[in-house]
C-alpha cells in the first residue's frame, strides 16, 4: 500500500484581473510597486473568516506565485491575483 500526500490548495479566483477600481476598493497601490519579500500584502480572499487580510511575503516561488505567511494562519502558497501590495 503507497501513501499520497496531497497539499491542500485554495480554490483559485476567476482567471480575470482585478479592475483599478476593484484595487483601490481594497486599498492597493496604483501602480502597483515591485513585490520583493519581507513585504505585507492586502488579500483580496483571506483563507478563512478568522484569519487577517494581510500577509507577509516569503520568497517568490514562480513569476505569479509567492509562498506568504498569514498571522494566526500559518503559511500560503499565493498567487499573485490573489493580493496586491499596499
Amino acid at each position: 500500500m503507497q501513501l499520497q500526500y496531497i497539499t491542500w490548495q485554495p480554490p483559485q479566483p476567476p482567471a480575470s484581473a482585478a479592475s483599478a477600481r476593484d484595487w483601490e476598493k481594497f486599498g492597493c497601490a496604483i501602480p502597483a510597486p515591485k513585490l520583493t519579500p519581507s513585504m505585507w500584502v492586502k488579500l483580496f480572499n483571506p483563507p478563512t473568516a478568522f484569519s487577517f487580510d494581510e500577509a507577509w511575503l516569503l520568497c517568490e516561488c514562480s513569476e505569479e506565485k509567492w509562498l506568504a505567511w498569514i498571522p494566526d494562519y500559518g503559511e500560503i502558497m499565493l498567487s499573485t491575483n490573489e493580493f496586491c501590495a499596499t
